[in-house]
C-alpha cells in the first residue's frame, strides 16, 4: 500500500467506560472492517486514539466512534503523511490510557481539579510579552532532543510514570517554584491532562495546559518560540513544525530520532526507517 495522502488521527477523552472489554470487541471489529491501522487504548477512565488511513477510511472511523455514546464528538486532531505510520490495528484494554497513577483512576479523575487550557495564540502572546512563567515539558528526555520550546524546563525523565518523583525532587532542589504560573505541554495533551491536575493538588498555585497539546499548538501557531521538530510515537518518528514527517528513523536502543542516512550517536543500537 503506497497511498499519496494519508490522514492521521490522534486524540483522547477521559470519560467513564463501564465495560472496556465489550467496547474493545466492537471497535476491533468495526475499525478492522473500515481498514484503518493504528492503536486504540481503552480503560475505565477513557480512550486514547492514534489511527491512520485514507480520507474515506478516516471519515468512516470518525463516524464509527460517534456511534458509541461515550465517544460522541471525540476531538481527533488531523495531520497528513504519504504513508500509513502503523503496521496493524491494535485495540487494547489497559488499567490507564496513559500510565501515571498505576491504577484504574476513574474515581481519582473525578476527584482531581481540572487545570485550564490555554490556546496557541494565548501562549504565544504570553511568551511575546516575556511573562514570568514556567513552561514545563512533561515528555520523555528522548522526545525533547527532537525539539521543544526555547525557554522550556524539563525533568529529565525516561518515562511519564517517573513524572511525580521528578517533580518532587525538583521542588527539593529548588528548580521548580509553586508560586510561579506554570504551563505544561506534551505531544497530544493526554499527559498534561493527568499531570496538571496533580500539580494543582500538590500546591502549585496556577497551572495551565496547552490546548490540544503540541500537535494542536503547531497547527495554530507560527512556532516562533519553538526550536527543532516534534517527536511522535508512530512510524513518522518526527514531524516538522508544519507537521510534515522529517524522514528520521528511530534508534532501537536509545529511542532517539535519527536523521535519514545517518547513524545514532549512541552507537549502541541501529535505527530503522518506517517503510509501511
Amino acid at each position: 500500500m503506497s497511498p499519496t495522502c494519508i490522514v492521521n488521527l490522534s486524540g483522547y477523552r477521559f470519560v467513564l467506560i463501564a465495560d472496556p472489554e465489550a467496547l474493545k470487541a466492537q471497535l476491533q471489529d468495526e475499525l478492522s472492517t473500515i481498514g484503518v491501522r493504528g492503536a486504540v487504548l481503552l480503560a475505565g477512565e477513557g480512550i486514547n486514539v492514534s489511527v491512520a488511513g485514507t480520507s474515506t477510511q478516516i471519515e468512516a472511523a470518525v463516524a464509527c466512534f460517534d456511534t458509541h455514546e461515550p465517544l460522541q464528538g471525540l476531538w481527533l486532531k488531523r495531520s497528513s503523511s504519504s504513508f500509513v505510520p502503523h503496521k496493524r490495528l491494535r485495540v487494547r484494554v489497559r488499567t490507564e490510557i496513559i500510565a501515571f497513577d498505576g491504577q484504574d483512576s476513574i474515581n481519582l479523575q473525578a476527584a482531581r481539579p481540572v487545570a485550564p487550557a490555554v490556546s496557541a495564540q494565548t501562549l504565544d502572546r504570553w511568551l511575546d510579552e516575556n511573562r514570568p512563567l514556567t513552561l514545563l515539558d512533561t515528555r520523555n528526555d528522548y522526545e525533547i532532543v527532537s525539539g521543544t520550546f526555547r525557554t522550556a524546563s524539563h525533568l529529565n525523565i525516561k518515562h511519564f510514570r517517573h513524572f511525580k518523583e521528578a517533580v518532587l525532587n525538583a521542588l527539593e532542589q529548588g528548580t521548580l517554584d509553586k508560586s510561579q504560573p506554570m504551563v505544561t505541554f506534551c505531544t497530544g495533551g493526554i499527559r498534561c491532562e493527568k499531570a496538571a491536575p496533580w500539580l494543582l493538588s500538590e500546591g502549585f498555585e496556577e497551572v495551565y495546559q496547552i490546548e490540544g497539546g503540541l500537535i494542536n499548538y503547531l497547527q495554530h501557531s507560527e512556532a516562533d518560540h519553538w526550536d527543532g521538530n516534534c517527536f511522535v510515537f508512530d512510524g513518522r518518528v518526527e514531524l516538522t513544525p508544519q507537521l510534515d514527517p522529517t524522514g528520521a528513523g528511530l534508534c532501537n536502543y536509545c529511542q532517539l530520532a535519527v536523521p535519514k542516512d545517518t547513524e545514532c550517536q549512541c552507537q549502541l543500537g541501529s535505527h530503522y526507517h518506517a517503510t509501511y
